[in-house]
């Protein structure tokens, strides 16, 4: 067993789990007290605005530059603080059961990351560090504790995240950077590190996370933080305490993204090309992470734009963690449910090219001039994801490697359909009706070409 020094070198030696390799989708979640006044300014294009996400409330009510400064005061008035907001953050619809059945059952995840406590100092655990807890205040519940039982119950592997490096606000002194040891730009001292570890070493100890997912690292370094004293605390454990396989995310110190961490975890954005690194891209389906009243529905993903962005990032070594910003009641709103049941009823038919696959030696290709393909792989077996239905004959790897498969089928509901198909001049031409099958969810479509190599993976 290795014993873990807080050194890069040390660190370093941490081998990526299976699960996680393997699952490929994840839940994240932001529910909080920014979920009462849920509201944020959205552009036409339905990029953030300058203002931030909404789970930003907190930072942009004490900003007199921003808009959600004079949201605030229209809105609630000048004597509203945002500790009124927990208080008056009730949950009072909220199932952590039926949230965990949802994101089992009809979407199709792996694993959970609840937001235990978001730049806004207070924990969604039962704590012992402070009382501005979701347990002494507000819905008066643990909510990572609660979730976290519902979702590990389905065999989920479930964690909560931290993005109290960086606090906007402190609840025991309102106002933004509000903590006394935080200055106006937000860079912390050592009586606020202290304090932040403190609370970080309790989540681990009373949540035994299967993921370390850090936010907020923007401010200080990873020495200042002490971020490798905790991966490596972590890790041990883990390992010795725990008996788990876990992953620590890249979010350690400023500067240190995409460079340390068992995945990189890039935001809105995702690798144009295959990573050797595992990376997990995340996201909302809308704009913000935090659910925000304000924003058209017209701005969430659709279907089709969540599916072919999940599979673009598989086919590249990626996972995906798409967001949930459920309401203030812990309802999760009707646009959101329905873009996520969309991605399980697709993935209900072709999840076998998604989990427990690996990237192929090339990712992308194309047909019919303009339909793209994504290439996964598992067991022998190729898995080309065509993004939209081609009609006729269509070749695949022509400017690729020479594949010869034993068979070639299409996935659908029912069963693996043969499909018409020859090998020539080193590439494959496949013979597409001139309609997809009937029982199929649409929105991308998967041949099965079997007996294929992956040098990729040797």
């Amino acid at each position: 067993m290795v014993a873990y020094e807080p050194t890069w070198e040390s660190l370093e030696q941490h081998e990526l789990p299976d699960w996680f390799d393997d699952a490929k989708l994840g839940i994240f979640i932001h529910w909080g007290a920014y979920s009462v006044p849920a509201w944020a300014p959205v552009t036409d294009d339905g990029e953030v605005s300058e203002s931030g996400y909404a789970e930003w409330y907190v930072r942009g009510m004490y900003d007199e530059d921003s808009d959600v400064y004079d949201y605030h005061r229209s809105t609630y008035g000048e004597q509203v603080e945002y500790t009124d907001f927990l208080e008056q953050w009730s949950a009072d619809g909220w199932d952590p059961e039926r949230w965990a059945t949802f994101f089992d059952e009809e979407v199709g995840a792996r694993y959970v990351v609840l937001t235990a406590e978001h730049h806004d100092g207070i924990q969604l655990w039962d704590s012992d560090v402070t009382d501005w807890t979701t347990v002494e205040r507000g819905p008066n519940r643990d909510i990572v504790g609660e979730l976290g039982a519902a979702v590990r119950d389905r065999d989920m592997k479930f964690a909560g995240s931290f993005h109290g490096l960086l606090n906007f606000f402190d609840p025991d002194n309102p106002g933004l950077f509000g903590h006394p040891d935080v200055d106006d730009e937000g860079h912390p001292g050592p009586e606020y590190v202290e304090f932040m570890n403190e609370k970080l070493t309790e989540l681990i100890d009373e949540t035994r996370p299967d993921l370390l997912w850090l936010d907020g690292n923007w401010k200080a370094d990873t020495e200042a933080y002490g971020t490798k004293e905790t991966v490596a605390y972590y890790y041990e454990q883990a390992a010795e305490e725990w008996d788990k396989e876990v992953a620590v995310n890249d979010r350690l110190g400023a500067g240190e993204e995409q460079t340390h961490g068992d995945f990189y975890t890039p935001e809105y954005e995702t690798f144009d090309e295959r990573q050797e690194h595992k990376w997990e891209a995340t996201r909302g389906l809308g704009g913000s992470f935090g659910y925000n009243r304000n924003e058209p529905e017209d701005h969430y993903l659709t279907v089709a734009e969540l599916v072919h962005s999940f599979v673009d990032i598989v086919s590249k070594n990626g996972n995906l963690l798409i967001n949930v910003g459920p309401r203030a009641d812990g309802t999760i709103p009707a646009v959101q449910k329905e873009r996520l049941r969309g991605l399980g009823e697709w993935l209900a038919v072709n999840g076998e090219a998604i989990f427990g696959t690996t990237y192929w030696e090339q990712a992308e290709d194309s047909v019919a001039s303009s339909i793209d393909v994504r290439y996964t792989w598992k067991d022998g077996t190729l898995y080309a994801t065509l993004f939209d239905w081609a009609i006729g004959e269509q070749t695949l790897f022509e400017d690729g490697p020479d594949v010869t498969p034993a068979s070639v089928s299409l996935l659908t509901a029912s069963s693996k359909e043969p499909v018409d198909w020859k090998h020539e001049d080193g590439a494959v031409t496949i013979d597409f009706d001139a309609n997809p099958p009937s029982d199929h969810p649409g929105v991308a479509y998967v041949l099965a070409l079997a007996d294929v190599a992956n040098p990729a993976s040797a």
